[in-house]
């Protein structure tokens, strides 16, 4: 850094500039989160998002803590396998687990074991042709399979469903006691609410998360979006970027969780080579953030290369673990699709892992 000269018979002057630029640097440190800031794009769409709420810094550095599987989900009985498991709801006692990209439901009781499968290969009423997602607002089973979302009773009974062309593309979608959040149809935005009853059209005054365009990473619009069980707050989030925006109920940006640290610098987010010089890969983007999930109204669960736990109980953000997850013998790490807080166990889903691992929870 270049000093402006100060003549010789200033000296204290001089020391005082000095500290009081240090001092302003400090203070100004401690208002951003005492982090500075890591960037990987050049778009005034994220500076807009950044400069808009406050920010809450995860330090990536911290060293992870080692949790063990104490009990698992989906133990065979008679023909029921469960495959390869991806999303996961409770319903009273059972929980209800989807297939990766597959057809099928399995239920399982309290006792850890398959008890049913449901639904079939196909696109009528309560079949399924690849299964995106699942998603429980209390009363309802929502399901989101390739071009539509089918919605059920508790009991698996057919309600309705919507179509939504290119509905596929979204990694995930989220529902509330209000609306369904889906990806945006037709517009420069990426997370929409549509509501929940006939004809389940989209709240067009509301849309989230401005579409990128970022030079050599063609994926960087690929988003996930989690809604907390009474719908107070919404996460969403580019899965390229390490920013996380929080939302209220009424859509106001209340604060942005930002990851730093060697792990954020480290980051290589294009994929590819935008000239095509390699057998001419086109450019893609690599997912920072891998999962997102609300586990009740205070914690919100991020899957990245490790696992976050983030305290968001009323204004006071906090992280409250940082984990890697292991199968019974703690000789597996588990790389976690989705999590699911059932019973005073966090249950974790993998699609290579042939079953579906409880830990203990107990954050208080």
């Amino acid at each position: 850094m270049n000093f402006i000269p100060i003549p010789r018979i200033f000296p204290s002057l001089r020391w005082g500039c000095a500290g009081i630029l240090f001092l302003l640097f400090f203070l100004t440190a401690c208002q951003s989160g005492e982090t500075a800031l890591t960037r990987f794009e050049d778009s005034p769409v994220i500076d807009s998002l950044l400069e808009s709420a406050p920010h809450f810094v995860v330090d990536t550095d911290i060293e992870p803590e080692r949790w063990i599987a104490t009990t698992r989900l989906g133990t065979p009985t008679d023909s029921l396998f469960l495959g390869s498991p991806a999303n996961m709801i409770s319903v009273g006692d059972s929980v209800y687990i989807s297939e990766s990209y597959g057809h099928n439901i399995f239920a399982v009781g309290d006792d850890g074991y398959l008890s049913r499968k449901i639904g079939t290969q196909g696109k009528a009423p309560g079949e399924f042709n690849h299964i995106w997602g699942i998603d429980y607002d209390g009363s309802h089973i929502f399901i989101k399979d390739f071009g539509r979302i089918q919605i059920f009773t508790e009991k698996f009974e057919y309600v309705g469903s919507f179509s939504l062309f290119a509905i596929a593309f979204q990694q995930q979608f989220s529902v509330s006691p209000d609306y369904i959040l889906l990806e945006c149809i037709g517009i420069d935005w990426l997370v929409c609410p549509y509501r929940k009853l006939p004809p389940y059209s989209w709240i067009e005054s509301v849309r989230l998360l401005p579409v990128l365009e970022v030079d050599g990473r063609s994926g960087e619009n690929v988003n996930a979006v989690t809604v907390s069980p009474e719908g107070e707050r919404i996460a969403v989030a580019y899965l390229g970027l390490p920013y996380i925006f929080i939302y209220d109920d009424q859509f106001r940006h209340l604060k942005t969780i930002r990851f730093e640290g060697k792990r954020v610098r480290d980051f290589e987010p294009a994929v590819g080579h935008p000239d095509g010089s390699l057998g001419g890969i086109e450019p893609g983007t690599r997912g920072f953030i891998g999962t997102m999930r609300f586990l009740n109204s205070r914690y919100l669960m991020v899957n990245s290369e490790d696992n976050y736990v983030l305290d968001l109980s009323e204004n006071d953000y906090e992280m409250a673990a940082k984990m890697i997850f292991t199968t019974f013998d703690d000789t597996e790490k588990i790389n976690a699709r989705n999590f699911l807080l059932h019973g005073g166990n966090l249950y974790v889903s993998s699609p290579w892992e042939e079953y579906i691992y409880g830990y203990e929870f107990d954050l208080e």
